[in-house]
């Protein structure tokens, strides 16, 4: 019988794809029979992860370091958050025990011109507290909230024409949960001490960008804003968005057009320009790729 095995490089790193112009949520169902020995080997992924345990029982297993783990058994109903970059792994008790995941990036909510602040205050601090992971449990009341929206997103059909707003909406209601249940349990615990001077950096870098997108700008600027060498604003963006600096700089341009493409009736190659892109063609093709039409079609089913 041929096994499944989760996609995992040779650090351990579990990688999501990611479709183009879709809403950036990854769903997954896993059926651990169908796992060798019902089991899901460790692993980490840059994304925060949510789950739900749908059938049957389980293990879960959080590693805080080398020497220590985190343990809880799981029945249908229960659920789990998994802080970025954080390895775990789980089997099944019974056979037959099903998971519903579904994961978000640290950049989810750090690249529109509506959720920049958003996720200074409440996506940074718990993705540097000291909380690898979290579990919920039915018999517990102050779970309850956060479980009954789990179901809501698992009950969601991506075939509705309101998936995206409705998933929206409820991801922001599960993280204002998880926020709340950070600062309840944990009072949001210190931040890793190490990341303390490179979350300022950071900071400096996200706030240029936001300031200056629409300008010419280049990774050595964007590293100057923030005090640091051209190698440790890229190792910045990737440990904190997963994206490398012109990624970011090209996601925030695409937002502020999205957004005058909708508020505006000025041309598109106006509003390429005032953007940041300075070729309508690359803009066009950065467009697509991100919103799943053109600009122009954009503009018009949104009418």
């Amino acid at each position: 019988m041929c096994y499944k095995r989760i996609d995992i490089d040779e650090t351990r790193q579990q990688k999501f794809g990611y479709p183009e112009g879709g809403f950036p949520v990854p769903r997954i169902r896993n059926i651990l029979n169908e796992f060798s020995g019902g089991e899901v080997d460790c692993h980490w992924h840059t994304e925060f992860q949510f789950g739900l345990v749908l059938n049957g029982r389980l293990d879960y297993n959080i590693f805080c370091d080398s020497a220590s783990m985190i343990k809880a058994s799981l029945k249908a109903g229960d659920g789990f958050f998994i802080n970025s970059k954080v390895l775990h792994s789980y089997r099944q008790l019974t056979p037959g025990a099903e998971l519903f995941i579904f994961s978000v990036s640290p950049g989810f909510f750090s690249s529109s011109l509506v959720f920049g602040n958003i996720y200074k205050k409440i996506i940074l601090p718990i993705l540097h507290s000291s909380v690898f992971g979290l579990f919920f449990k039915q018999e517990d009341k102050k779970s309850r909230t956060i479980l009954d929206l789990f179901q809501d997103f698992h009950a969601l059909d991506p075939q509705d024409t309101d998936y995206e707003l409705h998933g929206l909406e409820l991801l922001c209601r599960i993280w204002r949960s998880l926020f709340h249940e950070f600062r309840t349990i944990q009072k949001i615990l210190p931040a890793r001490r190490s990341f303390l001077l490179r979350e300022q950096r950071m900071q400096q870098m996200v706030d240029f960008i936001h300031g200056h997108y629409p300008e010419p700008l280049t990774v050595e600027m964007i590293a100057k804003a923030g005090n640091t060498s051209k190698r440790e604003c890229f190792r910045c963006f990737r440990d904190f968005l997963s994206q490398t600096p012109t990624e970011y700089l090209n996601q925030y341009r695409l937002s502020a057009a999205a957004y005058m493409l909708l508020n505006s009736a000025q041309s598109i190659s106006s509003i390429c320009e005032q953007c940041g892109f300075n070729n309508v063609s690359y803009f066009g093709k950065l467009f697509r790729r991100s919103y799943g039409t053109t600009p122009n079609r954009y503009r018009l089913t949104a009418r």
